[in-house]
C-alpha cells in the first residue's frame, strides 16, 4: 500500500474503526477505491486521507 493508504488505515484503527480499516485495506490491496458507508463515523480529516489514498491508487494505474 502507498503512503496515504497506510496512514488512513492506521488512523481508522487508532479511532477504533477496525472493521472500516480492514475494509479499506482489503479494497486498496485489490486495487479498488474505498468508499465508506455514510453511517461510518469517520472524521473529516480521515475522509480526506481516504480521498487522497484513492487518488494514489488511480494515479498508480495511469
Amino acid at each position: 500500500m502507498k503512503g496515504y493508504q497506510d496512514r488512513a488505515v492506521w488512523e481508522l484503527r487508532r479511532q477504533g474503526l477496525h472493521t472500516v480499516a480492514a475494509d479499506a485495506e482489503a479494497a486498496w490491496q485489490r486495487g479498488e477505491a474505498f468508499h465508506p458507508t455514510a453511517s461510518s463515523p469517520i472524521a473529516r480529516e480521515i475522509m480526506e486521507m481516504i480521498r487522497i489514498a484513492n487518488w494514489e491508487l488511480s494515479s498508480a494505474a495511469a
